[in-house]
């Protein structure tokens, strides 16, 4: 019984990332993400590779958009796109661009980016 408990408990954690997954794929094209930061969320010039990053930072980062707060003034471009994201959208992109494979997000390697250090 227990196994068949931990089974189903593993399959509802699995398809809720999966929800997250789609929905902020959905939101990433649908928001026009992709116009700036690359299809596969690779980068390119001054746009970041948001590709990989850790789930936790990219959460944080638009939290800081939304509040206003950016490493760099080309950064401040991002305030109106996080402010129309709630927190469920920004947890959902969040999973989306974390998990996307490493061999479609290496297109540029932009190490000083208006995200700043990944640190």
């Amino acid at each position: 019984m227990k196994v068949v408990l931990l089974i189903l408990i593993y399959t509802l954690i699995l398809c809720a990332n999966s929800l997250e997954y789609e929905a902020g794929r959905d939101l990433y094209y649908g928001k026009g993400c992709s116009s700036c930061h690359g299809t596969n969320a690779e980068g390119s010039g001054q746009n970041p590779k948001l590709a990989n990053r850790p789930k936790e930072y990219l959460m944080k980062k638009l939290v800081d958009f939304q509040n206003g707060k950016s490493n760099t003034q080309s950064g401040q471009i991002m305030f109106s796109f996080a402010r129309s994201l709630n927190q469920k959208d920004i947890n959902d992109i969040s999973t989306y661009l974390s998990t996307l494979k490493k061999e479609t997000s290496d297109k540029y390697d932009i190490s000083d980016d208006i995200l700043g250090s990944v640190d």
